[in-house]
């Protein structure tokens, strides 16, 4: 089973929540920035970089826990607004690590 990620960040004057966490149906990690309770913006990436490939849970929970640190990173450096930015529609997840 693989658990996701809270964490609170905050930079200057705003405290940003970051969620992270995977969808194994659609073999993606996502990760939601709040801020006071409403979300401002998601990080999504896929992790299917084959067809059929199979992850162990230790691996996903490796990858979820990179993409987790991306964001938070990402924030902590005042880059919330490109962290947030749209991607593109298939990127793998390897683009966080």
């Amino acid at each position: 089973m693989i658990f996701g990620f809270n964490t609170d960040v905050k930079c200057g004057d705003t405290v940003y929540h970051v969620q992270t966490e995977a969808h194994r149906s659609t073999h993606t990690f996502q990760s939601t920035v709040f801020v006071k309770g409403q979300c401002i913006g998601k990080k999504s990436g896929s992790y299917q970089e084959e067809a059929g490939a199979e992850y162990t849970d230790q691996q996903l929970h490796s990858m979820l826990k990179e993409q987790h640190r991306f964001v938070v990173e990402a924030i902590r450096d005042g880059l919330v607004d490109e962290v947030l930015k749209p991607a593109t529609p298939a990127q793998p997840a390897s683009d966080f690590l």
